[in-house]
């Protein structure tokens, strides 16, 4: 695997224009020329070069620079982070050697956590989560079941995965009435591809708590006739059980939203 997110008839471009011996397979430099067009990102390149005098390479001094105008970071021994940040990230042992860093090392760099405009000390919970839900953000997922576009693209249940593992808290599903009374989840009236929308839950309900314990909201776009509206429901409540909020959390008419908490 080489951990890398891609269109599969781009890479498979790409990979016919690397295969230079026309063997079907890649093997050393066809390999890294692959990897390279496929991970090429001109904005990258710009930016390397702005701080970069010979294009090549980034000196320690020219890495700190970046890291102290671009980056805006703020330590208290800018060289030495730098030089944790190459040693690090850097692929190549000479750059490493020399104290620089090459652009694949750059790229790396910038991609990784420490490269990330999210700062990473908000990965701890720290503000006040006891007011009602309507009064905060929420992480949310558009057509979360499609991998492609909108039009004919492919729909599954790694979309639901994906969304979830990433901390999503509110996922969509447009439900259909499906074949022998199974509804459907698609971008109804295109040519994407269906899911059982019992598939869709059960993923849901496998994924939903494992990376955060804030409530999961199922935006239903429901298409359904009220006869697999019913189905629909069986669905819910046999899969998700106890999970699934029915009431008010307390019996009562509420007087406002609970809060995530």
């Amino acid at each position: 695997m080489m951990n890398v997110n891609m269109n599969e008839d781009h890479s498979l471009r790409l990979f016919k224009m690397a295969d230079r011996s026309h063997s079907g397979t890649l093997e050393g430099d066809e390999f890294v020329l692959f990897y390279k067009a496929l991970t090429q990102r001109d904005d990258i390149r710009r930016l390397f070069n702005e701080f970069s005098k010979d294009r090549k390479k980034l000196t320690l001094l020219e890495f700190v620079d970046f890291l102290k105008y671009e980056q805006l970071e703020q330590v208290q021994n800018l060289e030495t982070f730098a030089m944790d940040l190459i040693a690090r990230y850097e692929p190549s042992e000479t750059a490493r050697n020399l104290h620089a860093m090459t652009l694949d090392g750059f790229l790396i760099y910038l991609c990784s956590p420490d490269g990330s405009i999210f700062n990473l000390e908000h990965e701890a919970l720290y503000q006040d989560m006891s007011q009602p839900l309507c009064h905060y953000f929420i992480s949310s997922s558009h057509n979360t079941y499609l991998m492609e576009d909108q039009l004919c693209g492919h729909s599954s249940v790694e979309g639901y995965i994906r969304a979830l593992k990433k901390g999503c808290r509110c996922v969509e599903l447009d439900c259909w009435d499906g074949p022998n009374l199974e509804p459907v989840v698609y971008h109804g009236h295109t040519l994407t591809s269906k899911i059982l929308f019992r598939d869709a839950i059960s993923v849901i309900n496998k994924y939903a708590f494992r990376v955060s314990d804030f409530p999961v909201i199922l935006s239903i776009e429901n298409h359904c006739s009220i006869e697999q509206q019913s189905v629909m429901a069986h669905h819910l409540q046999n899969i998700l059980g106890d999970k699934l909020v029915k009431s008010t959390i307390d019996g009562k008419v509420p007087t406002r939203f609970p809060s995530p908490e």
